[in-house]
C-alpha cells in the first residue's frame, strides 16, 4: 500500500476507475503474497496428511473386519452360555437337596409298597 501514498489526487482517481491496476496492485501486495504462500503452506500440509490416512485405510478396513468377525463369534458364545446356564439351573435345581429328598422318600415308599 506503500504505493499508493506516493500517488497524487489525479493518479488515484485515474486509478479508481482502472479495476485491472486495482487488481495488479492488490495481487502484488505483501498481504496477499504472504496470505498465497500460507495458502499453499495449508494444502501442501492437508495434502500430505491426506496422503498418510490413505496408508492407514487398509490397515483400519482389515481391523474393522476383524472386529466385526470377533464380536459376532462373542455374541454366539454369550448365547451359547446363557444355553449351559440354563441347563446348568435346570441340573442344580434337580440336585437341590431337598428336591433330592423329596425323590428318595417317593422311591422309599414304591420299594416299600412293593415289598409288602
Amino acid at each position: 500500500m506503500d504505493s499508493l501514498r506516493s500517488r497524487t489526487v489525479e493518479e488515484l482517481q485515474a486509478l479508481q476507475e482502472d479495476a485491472e491496476e486495482i487488481e495488479r496492485l492488490a495481487l502484488e501486495s505483501q498481504e496477499v503474497q504472504e496470505l498465497q504462500l500460507e495458502r499453499e503452506m495449508a494444502l501442501a500440509a492437508n495434502r500430505s496428511l491426506a496422503e498418510q490416512n490413505l496408508k492407514f485405510q487398509a490397515p483400519l478396513e482389515s481391523g474393522r473386519s476383524d472386529l466385526s468377525s470377533k464380536y459376532e463369534e462373542l455374541q454366539k458364545l454369550a448365547e451359547r452360555c446363557k444355553e449351559q446356564k440354563a441347563k446348568l439351573e435346570k441340573f442344580s435345581a434337580a440336585l437341590h437337596p431337598q428336591t433330592l429328598l423329596e425323590l428318595l422318600q417317593v422311591e422309599s415308599q414304591k420299594i416299600e409298597e412293593e415289598s409288602e
